[in-house]
């Protein structure tokens, strides 16, 4: 069971650096190319729009964010 566990978490963890590597990428190509360069999508907009959303959720956006941010800095 302990082994199942190890696997799933590795797996997470691939799966979270695969899509900020992504998210990366997605930012530096709008940022060059313009909006929607990428297959249509506006990361940056998408990005603020998380973000706004967030802020104007009060505490419930708080703890969102806390879970978020751990979630992304653990090692």
């Amino acid at each position: 069971m302990e082994a199942a566990f190890k696997y799933m978490n590795g797996f997470f963890k691939g799966l979270t650096g695969l899509i900020l590597t992504v998210l990366g990428l997605g930012v530096a190509v709008e940022i060059l190319y313009g909006g929607g360069a990428l297959m249509g999508i506006s990361v940056i907009e998408n990005i603020m729009g998380v973000i706004n959303g967030l802020g104007t959720s009060g505490f419930a956006g708080l703890v969102g964010l806390l879970i978020l941010w751990n979630l992304l800095t653990a090692k």
